[in-house]
């Protein structure tokens, strides 16, 4: 019998039943989606969601947690603060050593304003995600970041002005409602 809520995460499923086939089962991929739509869900709903006990729910969102494959975190608004973000796309400079590589890579980790890094095969090598109290100082910030460094060889910025899908939550539907 397919739950309400299992229901809700239907075509979900079955499109990360098939990626996920070799890793998560139907149950881990539930207790996924439920705790991506909202971290703070019980185990109670999880349970109900998965349709499986209240135990057997605790002991696989644990699992998954202890495996490393799922990890509950926080994350800020940007939209609902007023605070500017970019992503900026980083081509090295060709022959920079693995040394000097993971330096840069160290400070923009120690950067609080860089909030994800993503390395990249192709035209680009890295992505960084940078956010700021405004636009301005935002774009100063990247810039003075990019200079500093010996390895980059030139950068792309591309302002976000707008967010209507966050870690797969609607966030259009998510303004009109309120």
């Amino acid at each position: 019998m397919i739950t309400r809520d299992e229901a809700k995460y239907k075509r979900e499923l079955e499109f990360f039943k098939e990626i996920l086939k070799d890793y998560l089962d139907d149950i881990d991929i539930l207790i996924w989606l439920a705790l991506r739509d909202d971290g703070r869900v019980s185990d109670t709903d999880l349970a109900k969601i998965a349709n499986v006990s209240i135990p057997t729910a605790r002991r696989r969102r644990i699992a998954l947690e202890e495996k490393g494959i799922i990890k509950v975190r926080g994350f800020l608004r940007f939209d609902k603060l007023k605070l500017a973000s970019a992503d900026v796309l980083i081509k090295l400079k060709p022959g920079c050593s693995a040394e000097a590589v993971r330096d840069f890579i160290n400070k923009a980790l120690e950067e609080p304003r860089i909030y994800e890094i993503s390395e990249y095969i192709g035209e680009y090598d890295f992505l960084f995600r940078f956010f700021e109290k405004d636009f301005k100082t935002l774009k100063e910030k990247i810039e003075e970041f990019m200079l500093e460094s010996d390895v980059v060889d030139h950068y792309t910025i591309l302002a976000n002005i707008h967010t209507p899908k966050l870690f797969s939550e609607l966030i259009e539907q998510e303004n009109e409602r309120e």
